[in-house]
């Protein structure tokens, strides 16, 4: 009872800074509830919802008529299945969006009949059947409210839709990814089939999805399907629930990671900071410690009387701590949404909440033991003395008759060195915080304000435009033309195939000439030369166990070579499953492999519209975008183009004759085999998509930190400053008797804090330009990068650090100017 008046006593005497206090452990207690809550949470919400919904564990996808009877027979006698089923779908690969972006979209018949789902429509409102579409729920952050149009350009046709509503679903509903289900009416799949035709869906659900890698291996083994990674050129292409569930909460988990990493050094602030006040503590009441030990007072009741201040601090923060971080994750739902496709409806995790009150408070408890354990070794004569034990010859630094300058600037510097600690620990923390500063300035540099890496991440060249040949052209002979047009640079390859290595199937990105490429380079090695070659993701390397010189076999439908591995790349396609290899490399598996599109790269000063007008006139297009010169035939032309690029794309035919009669006479005749260009994309526009909300949510996450800083700032600047004056006040006093004013002895505080944060600001910014990039490679390798390179500029950094000590200075003024209260006759008048 005794040490808990004592500790209610000192609480009553500093409100302020036990508020202080308890704000910096309740920012790190809700910064690591909210990190703990996702990172331990999100894989097991995703799972909750996918069996809520009954979404599939396997999905597998036939394009064309690929599918078979047989594989749905297949899974529906195996005994680990618990669903299976197969419906018609209309599988429109890369569409483009009004604003630029493409999404792969299969669109789903809401007519049809199908227990396996895995996803909740939300009708809004009332449009013609023939037009409604129902959207994933994130696109209505694009600007697709309920009733408005939504228009895609799909192989140079363009589509319009109403939007009737939205869709949440555990697949293909999530920003992050490329492919997306929307679902329509059945009058309104009608009607697109006829246009499009269409393919089938497969759907799996097993009853123990540990066995699920099992099955997919049986399933390839056990039936003839042709199984490849995603590529334009793919006719069957799988899903799984691993690959899905990582796809929907990749971002978040990524962002989670910084949250909770950015907790850690609050964490460690504030416990600093609670040691330094603590010792501030046991020196202003050494007499009174004294008198307590004198009067009884056993060692371990003086040490909990102290420590026990803090922990009731502690368990103050921390409670509330956790109260504000379910409003934060509430905060960070639209993120959820985006990101996993689904809304966040985990509510308390009183496991994480549990673990994050137990972990701070003890931490909070062996900080604050240690600590006050000081207090229980002063004897009684040694607190009389102020805590000297007999004598004291420490150094005088800077005095006062040979040190020139400021008089204020020479006497804080004397009063820094002689609380060394102190300072020191200052200086750490200043240290710790900028580097918290510049980690996130430099991520949303390069992910929030400029997409170079996001895009470079992606794993795709991207030039100004893409020419795809027409079925029957000579694609040598095409490029040499298009070589020969005034305004373009270069041209080059770069195309997406499938290939196995082991039992994994897995994308192969091919090119003549890897060297002509300008956004994908290896990061060790280099990419195929030779067709003896092979070049691997480092994420893949990894896994394999391989490195650059060893040799590895690659297999293509029965067909396998041995490579040897030249080089090592990144990328967050397919989460980094990916090899390179050059065509003569891809032919020794797949001996039919023939190339089908043009990178083109434009000299600069020329637009991309304009030029693709220029070629749309010079060359035969089959499907042009529509801007081409106009003749007394063009529209008739236009619209024969149009429907032979749609019979050749649904049955897959070479070529087609065409013949337009008007009065028995033919009018307009022609032949697919002389067109030379299929079509022609703007590729600066293909690959906008998909990053506005990686984007949105670095910047989240920035800000969050950004705003943490600062507060973190403010509030050890407080609790330090405010010690130091309670600490020293008969000192000030006595300035104050001879003659300074309150002003200079705001100055004297302030800039004897001001070396140390130089310091500190220039140490957290060397320490960021060596360790942010390394940092930013460990968090993003589970999604493919081995090698993060962040651009860090460090004017930046520079112009960063000196705001930061600005921000110091005038926080430690601001603190500084309670000294105001402080007057000669009450120092003399008190008792």
């Amino acid at each position: 009872m005794a040490v808990w008046m004592i500790c209610w006593a000192n609480l009553k005497k500093k409100k302020s800074v036990a508020i202080s206090m308890c704000l910096l452990i309740l920012l790190s207690t809700a910064l690591f509830n909210v990190g703990l809550t996702f990172l331990t949470g999100i894989n097991r919400f995703y799972d909750q919802e996918n069996d809520r919904l009954n979404g599939p564990h396997y999905q597998v996808r036939f394009y064309g008529n690929e599918y078979k009877e047989e594989y749905l027979e297949y899974f529906q006698k195996d005994d680990r299945v618990s669903q299976a089923e197969a419906e018609d779908a209309i599988m429109m690969d890369m569409c483009m969006l009004p604003q630029g972006g493409t999404l792969s979209i299969t669109y789903r018949n809401l007519g049809a009949e199908r227990e396996i789902r895995g996803y909740e429509i939300r009708h809004l409102a009332d449009v013609p059947k023939e037009k409604a579409v129902y959207i994933p729920v994130y696109m209505k952050s694009m600007g697709y409210q309920p009733g408005s149009e939504l228009k895609l350009v799909f192989k140079k046709q363009e589509y319009t839709f109403q939007v009737a509503g939205y869709m949440t679903s555990t697949w293909f509903g999530s920003s992050i990814s490329s492919l997306a289900d929307f679902y329509i009416p059945q009058e309104a799949y009608e009607e697109l089939y006829a246009q499009v035709g269409c393919g089938k869906l497969m759907s799996v659900r097993v009853k123990d999805t540990s066995q699920l890698a099992e099955l997919r291996k049986d399933f390839k083994r056990d039936t003839s399907v042709k199984i490849e990674a995603a590529s334009l050129d793919a006719d069957v292409i799988e899903t799984h629930l691993d690959e899905m569930r990582t796809a929907c909460t990749m971002l978040v988990t990524i962002l989670s990671v910084i949250l909770f990493a950015f907790s850690f050094i609050i964490v460690f602030v504030g416990m600093v900071v609670m040691r330094f006040r603590i010792a501030s503590h046991i020196d202003a009441q050494m007499r009174n410690i004294g008198a307590l030990g004198a009067m009884g007072y056993t060692g371990k009741q003086i040490t909990w009387s102290i420590a026990l201040e803090f922990l009731v601090i502690g368990l103050a923060g921390t409670l509330l701590g956790i109260a504000v971080s379910y409003g934060m994750i509430g905060m960070l739902g639209k993120l959820i949404v985006e990101s996993a496709g689904i809304p966040w409806s985990g509510g308390a995790q009183v496991g994480s909440a549990l673990v994050s009150v137990i972990i701070m408070m003890a931490v909070i408890l062996v900080t604050s033991q240690t600590a006050a354990g000081k207090a229980a070794r002063i004897r009684p004569i040694q607190a009389l003395r102020g805590g000297l034990e007999s004598h004291d010859f420490s150094k005088s630094y800077f005095p006062l008759e040979r040190t020139p300058g400021n008089l204020s600037l020479v006497l804080g510097l004397k009063n820094m060195m002689f609380h060394k600690k102190t300072y020191a620990m200052v200086g750490m923390i200043v240290a710790g915080v900028t580097f918290a500063c510049a980690f996130a300035l430099v991520l949303y540099q390069n992910m929030g304000m400029d997409d170079r890496v996001l895009v470079e991440m992606s794993g795709f060249e991207i030039s100004e435009l893409m020419v795809y040949k027409a079925p029957h052209a000579d694609i040598k002979k095409l490029e040499e033309e298009l070589l020969a047009v005034d305004g373009v640079r270069k041209t080059s390859m770069y195309e997406i195939s499938s290939v196995s290595i082991g039992e994994e199937t897995i994308s192969a990105y091919v090119s003549d000439d890897f060297g002509e490429l300008e956004m994908m380079k290896p990061y060790e090695g280099e990419f195929p030369v030779y067709d003896n070659e092979i070049g691997l993701t480092g994420v893949l390397a990894k896994r394999l166990g391989k490195k650059i010189g060893d040799t590895l076999k690659v297999e293509y439908q029965g067909v396998e070579a041995e490579y040897v591995i030249s080089g090592l790349g990144q990328t967050m396609s397919n989460f980094g499953r990916q090899c390179f290899l050059n065509t003569d490399g891809l032919r020794r598996v797949n001996p039919p492999y023939e190339r089908n599109s043009i990178l083109v790269y434009l000299e600069d000063g020329y637009d991309t519209t304009e030029m693709i007008d220029v070629l749309e006139n010079r060359f035969d297009v089959l499907s042009p975008s529509g801007s081409r010169e106009k003749d007394g035939k063009a529209d008739a032309k236009r619209k024969a183009e149009e429907k032979l690029a749609n019979l050749i794309s649904m049955y897959g035919v070479d070529s087609v004759q065409f013949a337009l009669m008007r009065d028995g006479e033919i009018v307009l005749s022609g032949d697919t085999s002389s067109y030379q260009i299929d079509r022609i994309e703007n590729t600066e526009k293909m690959f906008v998509s998909n990053i506005n909300s990686v984007a949105a949510a670095v910047g989240m996450v920035s800000v969050i930190i950004l705003l943490g800083t600062m507060l973190i700032i403010t509030l050890v600047f407080y609790i330090v400053i405010k010690s130091m004056i309670i600490r020293r006040k008969h000192e000030f006093g006595i300035f104050k008797a001879v003659g300074y004013t309150d002003r200079q002895l705001m100055q004297q505080v302030a800039a004897s804090f001001l070396p140390v944060s130089v310091m500190g600001a220039a140490a957290g910014c060397v320490v960021s330009t060596m360790a942010i990039n390394p940092i930013a490679s460990r968090l993003f390798e589970q999604v493919g990068i081995s090698r993060m390179d962040f651009v860090i500029n460090p004017l930046v950094l520079i112009a960063m650090s000196v705001a930061l000590v600005l921000f110091a200075f005038l926080i430690s003024m601001g603190v500084a100017g309670k000294i105001k209260g402080i007057s000669v006759y009450s120092l003399l008048t008190e008792d």
